[in-house]
């Protein structure tokens, strides 16, 4: 069993907190939680009885010296997780950090360097949606090849509604310097993510963002056009105000095409011939590539089905018993996108990524 630590009991927390409670997460035992006052952890444990037992910490380093745990889940705004990691990582314990992973890239190659000389210990990040049966099968067919070369990729996700009364819920939402950005930080790096994950990192990213009726500093709308290093191109349209939203993922290969409706759908067409093959070959100017076509379903798009899984995992990992879904190295990658967008808006040209760390920082202060 697992003895896990929460650092900060706020909204997501709770969430994670009940999972575990309601006997969800069967190798996780909640044995501490650290906040900076004792109301939340006191809020906690009127909601969940179960987590009497658990011990409270007003100061995290002392939660993290008191034997009392072997990870730590932290769950603090965005600017706090890296030094917040980094300091778990010193003192021996395991990590499962909530995405994203930080604001400051300097931070985070800090981990990064203590994690190569740490490799004993497990460190994680709760991009949960790798935990869907649907975009995990997903990405066996794109390592099968099951519709070639890549060509292009499309993600449309506009149905991430936030009210104003969501930015209002706390101080430090929708402001630069404490969130690090909009959106894209805070709802679509879960699908930035993915994206990534199934398709590989892109090279380039030419980018606009604007604030759309919401009294915040940062984005709720995005528009990325994205270049690969194979010459495939790829889209990502994003959106916090839209309603109602909609959530369709297009691949399309030299082989076929795979799309992914609502989280749930998965539609594959698969091309009798390479389509680069039959464009050669055919005589006649307007036929195209026969083609098969199936329909997958899954019923595991609930956040909360996702969240159990990726803190068991997290668990069967430490324990040596699972590779774990998403390492830290690779939840930087989608906040490289991230950064690399919001660079690209700023400065109004296409940046590579992953993007100048010292350009990136320049712009983001003046936006501070």
């Amino acid at each position: 069993m697992l003895r896990l630590g929460f650092a900060g009991v706020g909204t997501i927390a709770m969430n994670y907190l009940g999972l575990i409670c309601d006997g969800r997460v069967p190798s996780v035992a909640v044995t501490a939680m650290s906040g900076r006052t004792p109301a939340g952890m006191n809020r906690a444990v009127n909601a969940y009885p179960a987590l009497a037992g658990a011990k409270q910490f007003t100061d995290y380093h002392e939660m993290l010296t008191s034997g009392d745990i072997d990870a730590v889940m932290i769950c603090t705004p965005h600017g706090q997780h890296p030094a917040m990691t980094r300091e778990a990582l010193e003192q021996g314990v395991h990590v499962l950090v909530e995405k994203p992973v930080g604001i400051h890239m300097s931070e985070i190659r800090q981990v990064e360097a203590l994690l190569a000389k740490r490799p004993e210990l497990v460190c994680g990040v709760m991009y949960n949606r790798r935990m869907s049966g649907c975009y995990r099968t997903v990405k066996e067919l794109m390592e099968q090849g099951a519709v070639g070369d890549l060509v292009r990729v499309t993600w449309i996700i506009t149905n991430l509604y936030r009210t104003c009364a969501y930015y209002g819920s706390s101080p430090w939402r929708g402001t630069w310097a404490s969130e690090g950005g909009g959106l894209l930080m805070t709802q679509a790096s879960h699908q930035l993510d993915l994206m990534q994950w199934i398709c590989g990192m892109p090279v380039k990213v030419m980018a606009r963002c604007a604030t759309v009726d919401r009294d915040i500093q940062v984005e709720n709308e995005a528009e990325l056009f994205l270049e690969y290093a194979n010459g495939a191109h790829g889209h990502f349209l994003a959106s916090a105000h839209e309603c109602p939203g909609s959530n369709r993922l297009e691949i399309c290969g030299t082989r076929g095409r795979i799309t992914v409706v609502e989280d749930q759908e998965v539609q594959v067409l698969h091309l009798d011939q390479d389509e680069r093959e039959f464009a050669r070959q055919c005589p006649n100017p307007f036929e195209q590539v026969p083609f098969t076509q199936e329909t997958l379903t899954f019923d595991d798009s609930d956040n909360k089905v996702q969240h159990a899984a990726m803190i068991e995992n997290f668990a069967q990992a430490v324990a040596g018993t699972q590779p774990l879904a998403c390492p830290f190295a690779q939840g930087v990658r989608s906040l490289e996108i991230i950064q690399g967008t919001y660079l690209s808006h700023w400065t109004q040209k296409a940046c590579p990524l992953p993007p100048d760390e010292s350009e990136f920082n320049r712009c983001y202060q003046q936006k501070v």
